[in-house]
């Protein structure tokens, strides 16, 4: 105990004693000038007559169904191809890893550029291979812009699950593809009835981080779109953030905080029985 007081001390102050003020703020009426006034459980009240959360609730999941399954899908078939004997494997494995150390602020802008309907790559490039007609204003439309930024986002991401399921993939043993082949399984089958099987522990973690981080996602919307257009593109962290440093309304942005904090324990905690479950069977 002596040894870990350090790292102990460290997490009440920075982690335990501001989750617990902020259940206290969260009870409170204030603008950050004016005196506090307390209402209790008023703020949390408010957030049945919100009319903005469960829009910004409803963006949350389609943001997580096409995040989720994007990363899951890519980082997989990234980690089959960069598991094999190929020549430069180190290389590409640092090349694909970049955009998760890379800052969300250079993200959002290099993005936003490429998005451009002015100047930006991908409508140049749709432009140039005779496919104008798909061009548009990605981030200005409120039918294309969430879908926007979840390419963004997976874009991101992709290479940080990419490498979990590498560590997953290392952990088979050649010996079981090896019996498979002479028993004239297809590599196919070998995926199916052998890789996906082993990777399943690997895969319930990789869907449980992605979860949890599309329903705290505010860095991207924040910085490429600020919740337009028309709200197109709000989410929860977003709305709170409005809401606490644009309206002052603090105490109802803390109330909205822990709304968030428990639906997203919620989540994780039934991903964790999900892989509980699988290791007990």
């Amino acid at each position: 105990y002596i040894w870990i007081l350090p790292a102990l001390t460290i997490y009440a102050l920075f982690k335990l004693a501001p989750m617990i003020s902020g259940i206290y703020l969260a009870m409170l009426k204030w603008d950050g000038i004016e005196t506090p006034q307390f209402v209790g459980l008023r703020n949390f009240q408010r957030i049945f007559d919100d009319d903005v959360i469960g829009l910004a609730l409803w963006h949350n999941v389609l943001y997580s169904l096409g995040t989720v399954s994007g990363k899951i899908v890519l980082s997989l078939f990234l980690a089959l191809l960069l598991n094999q004997a190929l020549r430069g494997r180190a290389f590409y494995r640092t090349a694909l890893f970049l955009p998760v150390v890379m800052s969300f602020v250079v993200i959002g802008i290099l993005w936003s550029w490429l998005y451009s309907t002015q100047f930006g790559l991908i409508n140049g490039l749709l432009m140039s291979l005779g496919l104008g007609m798909l061009a548009q204003d990605w981030l200005g439309s409120s039918d294309s812009a969430l879908w926007a930024l979840m390419v963004v986002d997976i874009w991101k991401w992709y290479g940080f699950h990419m490498v979990i399921f590498l560590a997953g993939l290392q952990t088979i043993s050649n010996e079981l593809y090896e019996a498979a082949y002479m028993d004239g399984a297809s590599r196919t089958q070998q995926f199916a009835h052998i890789t996906l099987p082993l990777l399943q522990p690997v895969m319930l973690v990789n869907v449980t981080l992605a979860l949890m981080g599309a329903f705290n996602v505010f860095d991207i919307p924040y910085i490429m779109t600020e919740g337009g257009p028309a709200n197109s593109t709000l989410v929860m962290a977003l709305h709170i953030y409005i809401r606490g440093f644009k309206f002052y309304q603090f105490g109802y942005a803390a109330a909205l905080s822990y709304v968030l904090l428990l639906l997203v324990t919620v989540i994780a905690a039934i991903q964790m029985k999900m892989m509980s479950t699988e290791n007990t069977g």
